[in-house]
């Protein structure tokens, strides 16, 4: 389900974390674990109320977003892609 996560939240960016849990049917307290796994990766990164893209209005609702980290050269899955192969240390 990482693996599907990282997709889904690089495809649209940035997402909260009612939008992950409605899209894949888990609860918010699962959504909000999985995407601290990315976070922990450097891969996401948590945005607060006044960066978020959501609407127009700043509602002050006490919710979290989170956005993927683009520029990367490895794949969310961990497979270098054949343009940037990794070297072992």
């Amino acid at each position: 389900m990482l693996i599907e996560l990282a997709g889904f939240l690089a495809s649209r960016k940035e997402a909260t974390v009612n939008d992950v849990a409605a899209h894949f049917d888990i609860t918010p307290q699962t959504a909000r674990a999985l995407l601290e796994h990315w976070v922990r990766k450097g891969r996401a990164a948590r945005i607060g109320l006044e960066q978020c893209r959501q609407c127009a209005m700043r509602c002050g609702k006490s919710w979290q977003a989170y956005r993927w980290i683009e520029g990367r050269d490895d794949r969310p899955d961990g497979v270098a892609t054949p343009a940037t192969p990794r070297v072992k240390k």
